[in-house]
């Protein structure tokens, strides 16, 4: 999906190139109302940006609620000034690339086919949501596994249990410390679910004290992982996880 101006002749111009290239393309204007109605909303988000106005800063936090938290591929297009002002708007654990107007479409499309060809192949074939309150500690995460890992998102508790209602995940990494509902409530809320009862929860904590690790382990998750452990920990920690359930 394309969200633009289709009459501009730079927009129209993107949405050709596309198709040309193979791709079924779904253009909408940028209001939040004309993409509500959408009955089918694909993995593969686009916003070109023209005019920053009032209104797209509605569909960027429409973007944000929806997009962030089912996992699509969300890009944007537009001058650097615009790019600098919306990135104030959206996490920059939502946007998967951007790109500078007026676009090459070729590295646009080159960029797609290989989210495309990965996914085709096989190579993401789990998916994982992060829960944890802390937006830079979900930056680097999602960063990290998204090569490998179709990545979901949610900032709390209650918009986990949200998500989960829609989006079947194969793992979940859970931060234990959270605001007004933590971890353990989460997790009991879970495994209280039919739908959600056998999903495998890993538990995030900062703290590695022996109490702490051992509230942790009482509530009996899949294992913990420690949020200060290196960077290229935590692919090796995740490959291992999933390595090990085959």
């Amino acid at each position: 999906m394309l969200i633009g101006d289709a009459n501009g002749f730079m927009v129209n111009a993107t949405v050709k190139a596309l198709e040309k290239a193979s791709y079924e393309v779904l253009t909408v204007m940028p209001d939040v109302d004309e993409i509500y109605k959408l009955k089918q909303t694909p993995d593969i988000w686009i916003l070109y940006v023209e005019d920053l106005d009032e209104e797209l800063v509605k569909v960027l936090t429409y973007c944000k609620d929806t997009v962030g938290g089912r996992g699509a591929f969300f890009y944007l297009i537009g001058n650097p000034e615009d790019i600098k002002e919306i990135m104030k708007h959206v996490p920059d654990s939502l946007v998967k690339k951007v790109f500078e107007r007026p676009v090459n479409n070729q590295d646009l499309i080159k960029e797609l086919n290989h989210v495309v060809d990965r996914d085709e192949l096989g190579e993401i074939t789990r998916s994982i949501l992060i829960v944890d309150d802390d937006p830079t500690m979900v930056r680097m995460i999602k960063n990290l596994l998204s090569e490998k890992y179709r990545i979901y998102m949610a900032n709390s508790g209650m918009n986990a249990i949200t998500l989960l209602v829609k989006n079947k995940v194969d793992l979940i990494l859970l931060d234990y410390e959270m605001p007004v509902v933590d971890g353990s409530q989460v997790l009991e809320m879970i495994r209280s679910e039919p739908a959600t009862r056998d999903t495998p929860v890993i538990m995030l904590t900062a703290k590695d004290d022996r109490e702490s690790v051992m509230k942790v382990l009482e509530l009996k998750p899949e294992k913990y992982l420690l949020k200060s452990m290196p960077p290229n920990m935590w692919v090796k920690e995740i490959d291992d996880y999933f390595r090990s359930k085959m």
